[in-house]
């Protein structure tokens, strides 16, 4: 049988909703033809329908491979992802954002922001915290679709902001939880544990990061003060439980951002005792 009359007998097989008949027939035309993509997709199809999803996602890879830039295998994988739930987030994740940027390099606007608002809201439903953020991330200006598609994104501080608010709640559940954990062991005191355990959330922390673009990114002036006024004091936080050996750094960065409220007078009490204190030498020896 011809290729192509071999491709209509498997469409009309899928059609059919006889899996294994369009799987058999799919694997017969890539045995003559392993760079066949409409196979290779008719073969993705057949295993969804199956519930065979790993096959599935094996066959839609294996199309994107042969035709990269064509956004049916993609469509495909994105549909298996979707269906599979908290499976497969950061999948989905990726390969809404594949989707998106073929989308932006056909001009298509609505389809490409249609793309990343799927994502993210499939992040929301079926991710953890964590896969939620690297889903909002696609909306930020280091994602590789921003620039097609500012205008059409929340604004970049709004991103930062529910971010910043997920990390807020995810560090301190875990603080609060390892502290509860590690304080009932043997030698352990409140006080060590505590330190011990703000070391760990803090070095792999990106609170401070994303507190500093919200700070660059917004125009609220109101926002821009509450998040200098986070970032002092998880810097400050962050300062009091690192060894000593790493303090130098940390204390530099707390100093600036402290003096630099200070001289625009802003009104946080933190920032106006480090300046006050810090650099009259009252306090310096302690940190």
């Amino acid at each position: 049988m011809a290729t192509k009359a071999a491709l209509k007998a498997v469409k009309a097989a899928i059609d059919g909703k006889r899996w294994e008949e369009a799987i058999e027939q799919s694997n017969a035309v890539l045995e003559k033809d392993p760079q066949n993509y409409f196979s290779k997709l008719f073969l993705g199809r057949a295993n969804d329908g199956l519930g065979k999803f790993e096959d599935a996602a094996n066959a839609y890879n294996g199309a994107t491979k042969i035709k990269p830039d064509d956004t049916q295998a993609w469509l495909g994988l994105r549909g298996l992802y979707e269906k599979q739930g908290p499976a497969k987030v950061d999948e989905n994740t990726q390969v809404g954002l594949k989707l998106a940027q073929l989308y932006a390099e056909a001009d298509d606007a609505h389809k490409s922001q249609s793309a990343i608002d799927k994502l993210v809201d499939h992040g929301r439903k079926h991710g953890t915290k964590s896969q939620y953020v690297r889903a909002l991330a696609t909306q930020l200006p280091t994602s590789p679709i921003y620039s097609f598609l500012e205008g059409r994104l929340p604004k970049p501080d709004a991103i930062y902001t529910r971010i910043a608010e997920i990390h807020e709640a995810e560090e301190a559940q875990t603080i609060s939880k390892q502290i509860a954990e590690r304080k009932t062991r043997i030698g352990a005191t409140t006080e060590g544990t505590t330190i011990q355990v703000k070391q760990e959330v803090y070095s792999t922390s990106e609170l401070e990061d994303v507190y500093q673009n919200i700070i660059d990114w917004t125009t609220d002036d109101d926002l821009r003060r509450i998040y200098e006024e986070k970032l002092l004091q998880r810097a400050y936080d962050n300062l009091l439980v690192l060894p000593a050996g790493k303090k130098l750094e940390k204390r530099d960065k707390v100093m600036k951002l402290a003096h630099d409220m200070v001289i625009i007078q802003h009104p946080f009490l933190l920032a106006w005792q480090i300046e006050l204190e810090w650099r009259s030498g009252l306090d310096v020896e302690a940190y």
